[in-house]
């Protein structure tokens, strides 16, 4: 049965896919509606989508009103090359879950939800997982909620006070890349393809270094979709030695906020400091340009050596926390699933869900 033909309508709730560009167009009137937020744009959402996935979105709506919009990915479930006739959903890569209209109702949040479940129920949806987004919309959520991450997003201040707050590394490697005479570019609007070029070149060879699974590898077409299709949102900074791309970070704009994206840095220019460097002068623009806070984002692992370093910029800000959310709608299902599963033969991970998924 092919996933277009689910049933798209409860009460309040509205079901829509993403698969045409009429289905885009609507999308993107809709998200217009609510708070911007630019991890909600359609060209991240649809980013590693697979071939036995349907890209999708919940609308909640009341008097005509849209009040809660949430994409989501409604993944076929294969056990053993098997098609089983059941689904599973979760959100997009990245900071997702529901947005919210600005003042909505607690009673309106819990009736999403419960909505959402029959429809699950009546499309044969075993379990759900969500990753939410740092504005606290975990909250009313009617499965279990899971601390995850630890994340760095800091305030920005004064730039006396913002350089005094930094650790005494970050002070001492900033000096060191400006005896390196590194230069910055910050592109916003109108960004060229030969901007896009470097970057990706720069991102892709941070990629290969690091050995990074094949999810991470995103073509050149991915980036200018997403660049051209959401001039506002999106920024890219390019530091220079001696006229030579060296470093490199997409930035995705908020209203209030600066969010680090993807980036990388040639190997070979590590000893003249452009990753501090880099940070210093997104500062720099993002007090000129009014905004309140920069987002880096978190380690691979708790408290580990990325984070440290991201943590170094903002040693006395509060740190969010990023939650999942994890749902079994169909407990029956879910454990048969476990049993027939090759995946989860004496798996031990307590913290994979859903389980039968678990490599």
């Amino acid at each position: 049965m092919a996933l277009l033909l689910f049933s798209n309508k409860i009460e309040n709730l509205i079901v829509k896919t993403l698969s045409s560009n009429q289905d885009v167009e609507l999308y993107k009137n809709l998200l217009e509606l609510f708070p911007k937020n630019p991890s909600y744009n359609n060209e991240l959402i649809s980013f590693g989508k697979g071939p036995h996935e349907e890209l999708m979105y919940f609308v909640f709506v009341d008097n005509d009103t849209p009040l809660v919009l949430m994409p989501f990915l409604m993944h076929r479930i294969f056990i053993n090359d098997q098609d089983t006739g059941l689904n599973d959903v979760s959100s997009p890569y990245g900071y997702s879950g529901p947005i919210y209209a600005n003042n909505i109702e607690n009673e309106v949040i819990t009736k999403f939800w419960s909505q959402i479940d029959e429809w699950y129920k009546k499309n044969n949806v075993v379990s759900e997982f969500i990753r939410f987004n740092l504005k606290e919309n975990w909250k009313g959520y009617n499965g279990k909620v899971e601390p995850t991450l630890v994340t760095v997003c800091g305030k920005i201040l004064p730039e006396e006070e913002q350089w005094n707050n930094f650790r005494p590394k970050v002070r001492n490697n900033y000096r060191k890349s400006v005896t390196y005479g590194l230069k910055s570019t910050i592109y916003h609007h109108n960004i060229t393809l030969t901007i896009i070029k470097q970057f990706h070149e720069i991102y892709i060879g941070t990629m290969e270094r690091n050995q990074a699974t094949q999810q991470y590898f995103y073509e050149l077409k991915y980036f200018v979709d997403l660049i051209t299709h959401n001039p506002d949102t999106c920024a890219i900074v390019i530091i220079y030695k001696d006229d030579i791309p060296i470093s490199t970070e997409l930035l995705l704009l908020s209203d209030t906020t600066i969010n680090s994206f993807l980036g990388g840095t040639v190997a070979e220019y590590f000893h003249t400091r452009p990753n501090d460097f880099l940070k210093i002068e997104v500062l720099k623009w993002a007090r000129e340009k009014g905004y309140d806070h920069y987002f880096l984002g978190g380690g691979r692992e708790k408290n580990d050596t990325l984070y440290q370093y991201k943590k170094s910029f903002f040693p006395l800000d509060e740190d969010p926390i990023f939650y999942t959310g994890r749902k079994i709608v169909d407990v029956k299902s879910y454990n048969d699933l476990i049993k027939n599963s090759s995946y989860c033969v004496d798996c031990n991970s307590e913290n994979f869900f859903p389980l039968y998924r678990c490599k």
